[in-house]
């Protein structure tokens, strides 16, 4: 409704003042999920935060005017405490009124509306709200009411004349939160959002941070969180089932993320937390009304926080999609200036080029000029990059490249925190989320294993993009030979797959001895109540026991549990599908699980035939790695066949 229409409508209306109450909501005291028995004016002052009333929020910077309707609900969040005056009142419009607004009032109901801003003069609107909430606490005689009732409409004049005259649109972080609240599921992204806004990126994050505190990442992960939250503890979906209602298709890495978010896994949530509940949008806040800190995770914006690896997606948080408009403009300009060697050809999979392995690499020789490139196959069609790279960006890959005796010039965080790499990262950036950092190092080829064509876009405006696939090689040599390729390190390659042979054929030798005929291990990892089977394609063990030392897993696992890098199962499996030795990776000690009814039956765990390890220890599978983990499983299993 116009403005001009409600202001009417307040002209024919007789008006009853119901309650006037203060709250204060933050630090010191909470507001959350509030249902307004009648139509409200909230004024919020002496702080910053979020005023939510159902889905639509306003953002308070010292003063805020906000009307609600009956039955909204009002949620508000701040991180310092936020002070605010909630006037409840009823509007009756009078029989005798014209028809017209009774048609109206019946349709569309203003009083019943939504709408907030930042008053121009907020000193003159609290000073009469402390006069109607000072009056509205002395004894009625009356006069008092009338005086109660004569300021509520000097309050509501002064709001609808700055609205008429004064209040603007929504701000633009209002309109950035409201699209993340209503399309937090979704795979966002931010460069179309930032383009359809007409802003940069650096501009939107920059104005959202200064007024909330969190980014525009940081509330998806909120908002996915929270709505996670209510789901456990309102409904008996499975955790996959609210996992992938939420945005995260893996269940694994949404663990890990609400692990980070709430301090607990979804398990001990829903235990703590868990009851019926007849609508649980209606708890999605439930958590806290101050706003959750800012995470320190990169990711991409184009499928938020997901699968930064297939096989680690479950550890690893991904690096932010966050490209800013401007920058890219920038980028294009300088890439065509330098004759940047990026084909453009390649940033977009067509049917054919989707199914290419990334087997070989071939010289490109028809003309002088491409001396110095070579054509790589990769899943999205041929991408020219240099013949000898010397800056390499290893945001996927890192332990292979340092393997091949490359000394890349970034890399991502979470590669990088690996405990095999000590003491060999001096001189490798940690480029995290920022883009710009990745930017001001001018690598000339960047290694990637992901697989969306928008990220590969992205990648491929600042340098040549390889993306592999993790699970793309057969084996660790595979491995070692397309990379020793790629990066001008054959006979590198040759060497280290080489010594690496004749060093594990002594092993292998020596655990086939050790290793009675028929005897069987399983590799698994149990998390908050969730086990998962591992195949000789992952880490956790994997790759070395299954692929390199020749041992098997039992009968009775099925193929197709073996060929991803994970799979889960229930807990009604696992005794069908435990081997005589046991690879766990888990937080728990021996003990604990030897008093755990389901696991102390396990003949494994009964007869201490397990290896247990942390998720830090287990998840990395680079060559590196492997050669690091290989003697300390072998001393284990050989040691374990013996008792």
């Amino acid at each position: 409704m116009d403005v001009l229409r409600l202001i009417q409508m307040w002209n024919q209306v007789s008006i009853r003042v119901l309650d006037v109450r203060f709250k204060l909501a933050g630090v010191d005291g909470d507001l959350q999920q509030y249902r307004l028995p009648s139509s409200a004016f909230i004024f919020a002052f002496q702080g910053q935060g979020e005023l939510w009333v159902d889905d639509e929020v306003w953002l308070c910077d010292r003063f805020y005017v906000l009307h609600a309707g009956k039955g909204s609900q009002l949620t508000v969040r701040s991180r310092e405490g936020l002070n605010m005056y909630i006037v409840l009142y009823k509007a009756t419009l009078p029989a005798a009124a014209p028809q017209e607004l009774h048609r109206i009032i019946q349709e569309t109901s203003p009083f019943l509306d939504s709408w907030g801003f930042p008053p121009g003069e907020p000193l003159a609107m609290l000073e009469l709200l402390q006069t109607i909430r000072g009056g509205f606490l002395e004894s009625d005689d009356g006069l008092t009411g009338l005086s109660v009732k004569g300021d509520f409409i000097r309050f509501v004049h002064v709001v609808l004349r700055e609205r008429l005259f004064g209040a603007g649109e929504l701000s633009l972080s209002e309109q950035v939160i409201r699209y993340l609240s209503r399309n937090y599921r979704k795979t966002i992204s931010f460069e179309e959002l930032a383009r359809q806004l007409n802003y940069s990126q650096q501009y939107i994050s920059r104005k959202c941070k200064e007024q909330t505190g969190l980014s525009p990442l940081d509330y998806v992960i909120r908002f996915r969180m929270e709505d996670a939250m209510a789901l456990l503890a309102g409904t008996r979906a499975t955790q996959q089932e609210i996992a992938s209602h939420v945005g995260y298709p893996d269940l694994m890495y949404f663990n890990r993320m609400f692990k980070k978010y709430a301090g607990m896994t979804p398990g001990q949530y829903r235990k703590r937390n868990g009851q019926p509940v007849s609508d649980y949008a209606r708890n999605r806040s439930q958590s806290s009304v101050v706003p959750s800190r800012s995470l320190g995770y990169p990711f991409y914006m184009s499928d938020i926080d997901y699968q930064f690896h297939r096989e680690g997606s479950n550890k690893m948080t991904r690096a932010t999609r966050s490209f800013y408009t401007v920058m890219l403009l920038c980028l294009t300009v300088m890439l065509t200036a330098c004759g940047g060697a990026v084909n453009n050809g390649a940033s977009a999979p067509n049917q054919a080029a989707a199914s290419a392995s990334p087997s070989a690499i071939t010289q490109e020789a028809e003309a002088p000029a491409a001396a110095e490139t070579k054509i790589v196959k990769t899943a999205f069609g041929d991408v020219e990059v240099p013949a000898r790279p010397q800056r390499v960006a290893a945001i996927s890959y890192l332990g292979t490249v340092l393997a091949l005796d490359v000394q890349p010039v970034a890399a991502e965080s979470f590669l990088m925190s690996s405990p095999y790499l000590e003491g060999m990262l001096d001189v490798v950036t940690d480029v995290g989320d920022s883009l710009e950092k990745l930017l001001e190092l001018g690598p000339d080829l960047i290694i990637t294993h992901n697989p969306q064509p928008e990220v590969v876009e992205k990648y491929q405006k600042i340098a040549p993009t390889v993306s592999v696939p993790y699970n793309q090689f057969a084996s660790i040599q595979d491995e070692m030979l397309y990379f020793g390729d790629l990066l001008d390190r054959s006979e590198e390659a040759e060497k280290w797959n080489e010594e690496f042979e004749k060093e594990i054929a002594n092993i292998r030798e020596k655990v086939q001895q050790a290793v009675p005929e028929g005897k069987t291990l399983s590799i698994m990892q149990e998390y908050d109540g969730i086990v998962s089977l591992f195949g000789p394609k992952s880490g956790r063990g994997g790759r070395l026991m299954y692929e390199i030392m020749g041992l098997k897993p039992p009968v009775a696992v099925p193929d197709y549990m073996l060929k991803e890098s994970y799979y889960e199962f229930s807990l009604e499996k696992l005794s069908e599908y435990m081997g005589d030795y046991l690879i766990l990776t888990t937080e728990s000690s021996l003990e604990s699980l030897q008093a755990d009814p389901v696991w102390g039956s396990l003949e494994p765990i009964r007869n201490n035939r397990v290896f247990l390890w942390t998720e830090n220890q287990s998840w990395y599978r680079d060559p590196i790695a492997v050669k690091r983990q290989i003697n300390e499983l072998t001393d284990w299993i050989i040691e374990a066949a013996s008792r």
